[in-house]
């Protein structure tokens, strides 16, 4: 799935693209990340403010809000992926 980096963990894995942001404020969604969630035009997302980082989830398709599920709490998922990111570019040096 195009470029990118790629984390795994216990038992997900995040894949990073690098969008630009328009004048605007506007970034484009990648394809193949706009397939795999079935995300068409029109359809809303959700941005939620991690303090420091940014997630876009997709909405479902029913009159409900996103949910979110994850078997960890989200910020020990963040607190591990910038821990191994701290890693990787200590090692780098």
């Amino acid at each position: 799935m195009g470029q990118g980096k790629t984390f795994i963990g216990f038992s997900y894995t995040v894949f990073i693209m690098r969008v630009k942001v328009s004048v605007k404020g506007q970034i484009v969604l990648p394809a193949e990340l706009r397939e795999r969630y079935g995300i068409k035009a029109g359809n809303e997302v959700e941005v939620l403010d991690f303090g420091g980082e940014i997630i876009i989830v997709p909405v479902s398709g029913g009159k409900g809000r996103g949910l979110l599920k994850f078997r960890r709490k989200l910020d020990e998922i963040m607190a591990e992926y910038k821990r191994e990111e701290k890693e990787r570019e200590e090692s780098k040096i």
